[in-house]
């Protein structure tokens, strides 16, 4: 590998051959299963607010801005502000202008919350909402922030049962812009051991992000793909299949 074409050639077909190996899928179905019995995703921080994210799942994320070329993520379902903070902070060293830069949404967003966002040092490029995802009324708050030549990345990471997802893919879908990416997180419910998931969730195999995501994809081939290249490198993480790239 001698100049950077050639690595990112080798890196390609290095990732593709995850998606065939036995080894490596049986050993990152164990790590995941062992990962959410134990809570690791809520083991992490991002300049001091927790992030309850898979770090793995962040640094992809990260890539899907820079890739995009990004300016605009709509986060859907931001729990304690620490993927909030995360993005607002990849956006301003990006040197994006286009303020708020991030736009937090959320059925109840906690005072522990507001709080850490008002005391963050990119507070001025976070704009927090409080609503219904799906419902109209917030959407049109959402809306409002958002500007003609803004190139604006999705995610969506609140409810995950399939109905709320499914519905949330046919709004959002439309305010991502073509070459951008609608990233669905929590897919990896599907296979996750039943046993492993808490009891009083709504939400579990057959009924998860990712067979929302299956329907949503049917229903519009020529607009929305999974990203092979962001996807191959997915798992173990919180997003197999989830990483939708925007064709039109």
């Amino acid at each position: 590998m001698h100049n950077a074409e050639e690595f990112l050639s080798w890196r390609k077909e290095r990732a593709e051959e995850y998606e065939s190996d036995e080894k490596y899928l049986t050993s990152g179905k164990n790590w995941m299963n062992n990962a959410v019995r134990l809570d690791y995703s809520y083991m992490f921080e991002w300049l001091g607010i927790p992030v309850i994210q898979f770090p793995g799942d962040l640094l992809l994320i990260q890539e899907a801005i820079v890739t995009a070329r990004v300016d605009k993520v709509i986060e859907v379902g931001i729990a304690r502000g620490g993927t909030t903070n995360f993005l607002a902070s990849i956006l301003d060293l990006l040197g994006s202008t286009s303020f708020p830069n991030v736009i937090g949404v959320d059925v109840s967003i906690s005072k522990h919350t507001s709080e850490a966002i008002e005391n963050s040092k990119f507070k001025e490029r976070i704009e927090l909402v409080e609503g219904n995802s799906i419902s109209d009324s917030t959407f049109q708050k959402v809306m409002k922030h958002i500007n003609s030549n803004d190139r604006v990345m999705v995610i969506l990471d609140s409810n995950h049962t399939m109905s709320h997802v499914y519905n949330e893919l046919n709004l959002y879908s439309k305010i991502v812009t073509k070459g951008s990416y609608l990233i669905v997180m929590d897919t990896a419910i599907e296979y996750i051991d039943p046993n492993v998931i808490s009891k009083d969730k709504p939400w579990g195999r057959g009924n998860s992000p990712m067979t929302a995501v299956s329907r949503f994809l049917n229903e519009n081939p020529e607009v929305f793909v999974i990203d092979k290249k962001m996807d191959s490198r997915s798992f173990p993480g919180a997003a197999k299949g989830g990483f939708l790239l925007k064709l039109e």
